[in-house]
């Protein structure tokens, strides 16, 4: 997997490589700050449960989970997954209809779920 994530102050870009940027439907993404309520690492099997169908990207069941995906109960509302086969990822949470959540794995986790809690004014959930 080949996501680089950087934090600044005013927003988090995700920039993706090769077959990612196949995979999950996207080479940038880019938020800005004002609009992230949240940074977290949490086991896969419990960010799979907030998992809704299937817009665009690919889907194995305990493999991977790439693209983009509904939100169970938030009608409109879109969510990105860059994940494979990761014990745990980093999500991150938005007030935004699209992307309300992004999901990936990365070696830098914990630091990264930190940093833009920290950024996004302190509102980490533990």
């Amino acid at each position: 997997m080949s996501a680089r994530v950087f934090v600044h102050d005013d927003r988090i870009t995700i920039d993706l490589d090769g077959l990612d940027r196949l995979w999950c439907l996207a080479g940038h993404i880019e938020v800005p700050t004002e609009h992230v309520t949240g940074a977290r690492v949490e086991p896969v099997r419990d960010a799979r449960a907030g998992l809704g169908w299937r817009v665009g990207g690919g889907y194995w069941p305990g493999l991977l989970a790439t693209g983009w995906f509904t939100v169970p109960g938030r009608k409109g509302e879109r969510q990105w997954w860059c994940t494979y086969r990761d014990d745990e990822v980093l999500v991150i949470d938005t007030d935004l209809r699209s992307p309300a959540r992004l999901v990936l794995q990365h070696p830098d986790r914990e630091f990264l779920a930190w940093v833009i809690g920290e950024r996004a004014g302190g509102r980490v959930p533990t």
